[in-house]
């Protein structure tokens, strides 16, 4: 009898998956039994115990124990993944852009210094802003740059603010130095300049909050400035009150507002040495402070810890060169008068401890004066009124400031901005006013340097 094939079952399992040994064994291929059949199509036994894991038993298990593993692995990725992913775009949105209907703003104060505008205390500000919008919203609103502008010293209300100059023009002019800037007020012409990268020159106007480019218009009808400006910085204070300017011939020239006079190189440094006889009748009094310092040991060489104040009455060529340097630093007394225009140095005070001082304000009638009292990095800021002879009025102690602005003062008040550095963040900026009579201080607006917008 022929054998007769039907589909062949493993007869320990009944898989009908098999390979043929031979003619009539085969090997189950999910047991691995081997089994034979005889010619009555009886399926026989052969090996039960056969050492074998069928491939697809094996691929079956391997793609299982796999998938669990990759699944588990997975599941904890995908979890941190999500939580980072909305932890940034949630911590981004809230610093970036404050939420979808505004818009983060950052600033990087170049100059910042009280004023005085319609009887109230102002901040006039030059700024390197940064904008960042969301997705979507209109950048062209928001200008990356340099700005100018007023705040309200006491609400931080943004009085005015123009766009200087933005990024990318200062790229595009290869404007690298825009914030080595400077900025003084110049007594005798009674008008603020402000200096920008040694190449623009802005008069504020704080009583009718305009700031306008002079850069050109103040040397106007001065043939020797026609070429125009190279560069331009102040004069130092102990020569004059006016600037020192380089055309684009190379050539040096001194310009001072208060008279419209322009020197030679030769002429100013003549000029600034005439005695007051040679004047011509342009010759004034003048009667101001100086605080000097000495060095208690060299571990304060820029500290100082001993300070002084001297009373100091000179004469001055009106709008015009002059030589104040009259201070000797090696013999610590007023001894250099090469115009013979120094009338008198008196000391107001005896030496006294003090670290890092400096003057904040004075006018004929007072001096308000700013040091440490020790070395200590915590050590307070102290701020000390004195009158004209240099008798204490009041004095008081803040926290400890990093840096302190010059002041302004109107009516009873005087204000400046103080600054106290952190370790971490941006530094607090707060304007402050004290009391003329009483000391009493209060803090005003704060200079913030990030902060959101609406969207207009």
């Amino acid at each position: 009898m022929a054998t007769k094939l039907k589909a062949v079952k493993c007869p320990q399992c009944g898989s009908e998956k098999h390979e043929q040994i031979d003619k009539k064994r085969y090997r189950c291929l999910n047991c691995g039994t081997e089994f034979f059949l005889d010619d009555d199509d009886i399926n026989i036994n052969v090996n039960h115990h056969y050492d074998f894991q069928s491939s697809s038993t094996f691929g079956s298990d391997l793609g299982i124990g796999m998938k669990l593993g990759i699944v588990a692995l997975l599941i904890p990725l995908a979890v941190v993944f999500i939580f980072v992913f909305f932890l940034f775009q949630t911590g981004e949105s809230s610093v970036a852009s404050g939420g979808k209907d505004s818009v983060s703003v950052r600033e990087t104060f170049e100059e910042m210094i009280p004023m005085i505008h319609d009887g109230k205390a102002c901040v006039f500000y030059m700024t390197d802003r940064d904008y960042t919008v969301s997705f979507g919203q209109d950048e062209s609103k928001y200008v990356n740059g340099y700005y100018l502008g007023f705040r309200d010293a006491t609400t931080g209300k943004v009085l005015v603010d123009q766009l200087f100059m933005s990024e990318e023009d200062a790229r595009d002019e290869s404007v690298s130095s825009i914030s080595n800037t400077s900025i003084s007020y110049l007594q005798q012409a009674h008008r603020w300049f402000l200096i920008i990268g040694k190449r623009y020159v802005f008069e504020i106007e704080p009583k009718s909050l305009v700031i306008k480019d002079v850069s050109k218009s103040l040397f106007k009808g001065k043939q020797a400035m026609s070429t125009g400006i190279s560069s331009i910085t102040f004069i130092d204070s102990d020569y004059g009150e006016g600037f020192e300017v380089h055309n684009n011939l190379a050539e040096t020239y001194y310009y001072f507002p208060a008279s419209n006079r322009l020197y030679s190189e030769e002429a100013f440094k003549f000029a600034k040495r005439l005695p007051p006889s040679e004047l011509n009748g342009e010759v004034r009094d003048t009667t101001y402070w100086e605080m000097h310092k000495k060095n208690i040991s060299e571990e304060t060489s820029s500290a100082g810890g001993l300070l002084r104040l001297w009373k100091v009455h000179a004469k001055y060529h009106l709008g015009d060169p002059q030589d104040f340097s009259f201070y000797n630093w090696i013999s610590q007394t007023f001894s250099y008068d090469p115009g013979n225009r120094l009338v008198s140095a008196t000391p107001v005070t005896n030496w006294f401890i003090g670290f890092n001082g400096g003057v904040v304000y004075q006018d004929a009638q007072r001096l308000l004066i700013t040091f440490y009292p020790s070395m200590a990095p915590d050590a307070n800021s102290v701020f000390q009124m004195r009158d004209k002879e240099g008798n204490v009025l009041w004095t008081q102690a803040l926290r400890r400031f990093s840096s302190v602005s010059v002041g302004a003062c109107y009516g009873n008040k005087i204000w400046f901005l103080g600054q106290r550095s952190r370790r971490s963040g941006y530094d607090d900026i707060h304007s402050y006013s004290f009391d003329i009579n009483t000391g009493k201080w209060a803090q005003g607006a704060q200079m913030s340097q990030e902060y959101s917008i609406k969207i207009e």
